[in-house]
């Protein structure tokens, strides 16, 4: 016998729709410090504060520091051209043919025995 099989077919049955209803909830817990948390907590803000500022107050030192070398540096530096030039310039005024001119302008005539060698470092 052939019994028939009686019941809900499977293939028709509705899918049920499940809604995913999670909401974000937000746990509030207040933790209450101790008054000795409390200073301690603000002595190290103010100990870090107070350690930026002086950091901060080395490295501007430090800036102007370099500033005042380089414009002193600068000021060397144009010192020493200007000493060069005022060198070159005192070479040629002692050079012996402008000596020689000079002395020729105003009459005065060269005689060898006359003369003296002098040599910078003194001796004769």
């Amino acid at each position: 016998m052939a019994a028939e099989y009686i019941g809900n077919n499977v293939y028709e049955m509705p899918y049920e729709t499940y809604e995913s209803s999670t909401k974000a909830t937000t746990k509030t817990h207040v933790v209450s410090l101790s008054k000795v948390e409390k200073m301690v907590y603000l002595t190290l803000v103010a100990m870090i504060a107070l350690a930026s500022v002086y950091m901060l107050s080395l490295k501007y030192d430090a800036y102007e520091m370099n500033v005042k070398i380089a414009a002193t540096d600068s000021k060397i530096i144009h010192q020493q051209s200007v000493n060069g030039e005022l060198n070159s310039e005192a070479m040629k005024q002692s050079s012996y043919e402008r000596i020689y001119s000079k002395a020729k302008a105003y009459g005065l005539s060269l005689n060898n025995d006359n003369v003296k060698v002098v040599q910078k470092d003194g001796s004769n």
